[in-house]
């Protein structure tokens, strides 16, 4: 009989969101805002990891910036999930640094469990089909690969970065042929059209020891610095606090360009079929529904948005209205992914009270 694999779900929560701004501040960022159901994306990611699957999920481990750490426990408590840990990063240092800490928090309390890195914002539709996947992985990753999970391009996108699918090692798993940067309109449709590539959700699969290897070959400062301040960390409960001198040692550097472009055990799940979405703009989320406070007439192709006042639009096509208790947003559909400039704009006018 195969023994069922036992992953340790570890979620990213250090992003900031930009793009959704007004409603997403550096205090409480769009992956604590209820953007697709009535719970926030932190607390849909905290859920999935949990339902019918073909492998054992452990309490999750949540890695983020002090300054959510109580947003973090209200949101968990919320939804009746305790973590088995809360990690505290004394400063961002990118996703290698986290995968390494990752990776030695694992292997030091999981229990021969692979871990299974995610970002906290953003949403699965089918979190059945999103487990199915991470159980087909599992095999591949339980012998030594580090899994990447391919989503099923949907349209021709320039906006995401590519996996190239190579020779298949399992069904519905194959060996990473290459990653692709962001293309041109004309190189992402012959991607959509050739079926070999897929979209890079940014969600990781592997054993502990063969992602300390690879970081010890392609990154060997990420590794021990990161694992140094996990080995240094103060306890407070299930909160730890990484040690902020060694931390601030790590290179902050992505695992993609640390570790998956240059390791020989990439491999990949796809095409993941499970209604993915990293909510990157405004774009990608649906009109509020039976929101009183929203008056549309004769309105086409617009997302209005607001967690303030009424808003009232008449006749408007292919605009994005947000506003919330102290801002308002306009937009034009095709330049939503600019919004961050409102935000570097807001910073280097130093006005703090508005990010």
């Amino acid at each position: 009989m195969t023994r069922r694999a036992i992953i340790q779900p570890v979620i990213m929560s250090g992003g900031v969101g930009t793009r959704l701004w007004p409603m997403s501040r550096a205090a409480r960022p769009k992956q604590f805002l209820p953007l697709v159901t009535s719970r926030s994306l932190f607390q849909e990611t905290v859920a999935r990891f949990s339902g019918d699957a073909d492998v054992d999920f452990l309490p999750p481990v949540i890695i983020a910036g002090a300054v959510h750490e109580a947003l973090i426990r209200t949101q968990l408590a919320e939804i009746g999930i305790a973590a088995a840990a809360i990690i505290i990063e004394p400063m961002a240092r990118n996703t290698a640094a986290v995968a390494a800490v990752a990776a030695a928090w694992t292997s030091a309390n999981g229990a021969d469990a692979l871990t299974l890195l995610a970002p906290a914002d953003h949403h699965i539709a089918d979190g059945a089909g999103f487990r199915a996947a991470v159980a087909r992985g599992a095999a591949a990753a339980s012998k030594g690969a580090i899994v990447t999970f391919g989503i099923g391009p949907t349209e021709a996108h320039t906006g995401y970065g590519y996996i190239e699918a190579g020779a298949a090692i399992a069904p519905g798993v194959a060996e990473v042929a290459a990653f692709r940067e962001k293309p041109d309109a004309e190189t992402a449709a012959r991607y959509l059209k050739g079926g070999r590539h897929f979209w890079n959700a940014g969600i990781f699969l592997y054993s502990p020891d063969a992602m300390s290897g690879e970081l010890d070959i392609h990154a060997p400062t990420i590794r021990s610095e990161a694992t140094a301040a996990l080995q240094g960390a103060r306890k407070d409960g299930a909160v730890l606090k990484l040690d902020a001198s060694r931390f601030a040692l790590c290179p902050s550097d992505s695992i993609d360009y640390a570790v998956m472009e240059k390791t020989k055990r990439a491999a990949v799940v796809g095409p993941v079929e499970a209604g993915w979405s990293d909510i990157g703009s405004w774009t990608a989320i649906s009109p509020a529904a039976d929101d009183q406070r929203i008056i549309s007439v004769d309105c086409k192709r617009t997302i209005i948005r607001t967690d303030g006042p009424t808003i009232a639009a008449i006749g408007v096509e292919d605009l994005i209205i947000v506003a919330t208790g102290d801002a308002v947003l306009v937009v034009p559909r095709p330049r939503a992914q600019e919004v961050k400039i409102i935000v570097d704009h807001l910073k280097a006018a130093k006005r703090e009270e508005l990010l």
